[in-house]
């Protein structure tokens, strides 16, 4: 595998404070999207497109900090 994802505890705390339900709609989008290269947001209510889309920021933020130090 050539790219990292990294789940920080900013990131794991976000999700846990979810409720159950949509822990696991965002986990479930997350490791679709970004490892099995699916397209997942059509399954996403309107709320958890908007959690969905900061979680993601936040993942991608924290994937490419960790490549660029490892890359160093």
């Amino acid at each position: 595998m050539n790219n990292s994802i990294v789940l920080s505890c900013n990131v794991i705390n976000t999700i846990k404070s979810l409720p159950r339900e949509q822990q696991f709609s965002i986990i479930s989008a997350i490791a679709g999207e970004m490892i099995f290269g699916a397209v997942v947001k059509d399954e996403l209510n309107e709320e958890e497109k908007r959690l969905y889309a900061v979680i993601k920021s936040d993942v991608c933020r924290d994937s490419m900090r960790y490549s660029n130090c490892v890359a160093v």
